[in-house]
């Protein structure tokens, strides 16, 4: 049996559902930013100071290997998390799939990257690793932000596309540590926020 709603109850159910996936993303998602805004923070100023320590700097790339099993164990804190959470809304669910979107582009790139690399022996190729992911991520941010209406998301999308720009004129090794910088305040950072507000919300 269909429900026809009017206009008013539709903007009502709208906004319900957009309350709903805010307390989500505080309650779920304030833990998978702080993790993976570390995670990755660590990782790429790892990259910086290997890259100027080791004799051949571009081995430091080796590092990320480490995102296999740092993958495995944030699988395992967002399961665990989600069977204490509330059911997922739709915008839940556009927001996991942009987000999962954006992984699958940085895997697809990065290959690209190495590709060219390895058929033109070119290794300047990869200066534009690192300003293309944080083109991508602001995009995510920036439809994050689309998704829940948080003007936060906005500010953290700009950033990234400003620091995107930025890399372009510096160093590969600064660049890691613009990249570090990103993901302590675009994803660590809103983490810190969210899961304090999560807490306020719950007292």
């Amino acid at each position: 049996m269909e429900t026809n709603f009017n206009h008013e109850q539709s903007l009502t159910l709208i906004s319900e559902m957009i309350n709903r996936a805010r307390n989500n993303v505080k309650v779920k998602g304030a833990y998978s930013l702080i993790y993976w805004g570390y995670v990755v923070a660590a990782l790429a100023i790892v990259h910086a100071i290997l890259f100027n320590l080791l004799s051949a700097p571009m081995q430091s790339a080796f590092v990320w290997l480490a995102m296999i099993p740092a993958a495995a164990v944030g699988i395992y804190i967002e399961r665990r998390i989600e069977r204490e959470t509330l059911v997922k809304t739709h915008i839940d669910k556009i927001s996991n799939m942009v987000w999962a979107g954006f992984l699958i582009c940085v895997v697809v790139f990065s290959i690209i990257i190495h590709a060219v690399n390895i058929k033109l022996d070119l290794e300047q190729v990869f200066m534009l690793n690192i300003p293309v992911i944080m083109i991508l991520l602001g995009m995510g941010q920036f439809i994050t932000a689309c998704a829940y209406r948080a003007k936060m998301w906005n500010l953290l999308a700009a950033f990234s596309w400003l620091a995107a720009i930025a890399c372009a004129f510096v160093r590969l090794d600064v660049q890691f540590i613009i990249f570090a910088a990103c993901m302590i305040v675009g994803f660590a950072i809103p983490g810190h926020i969210l899961s304090r507000q999560s807490m306020e919300s719950h007292v």
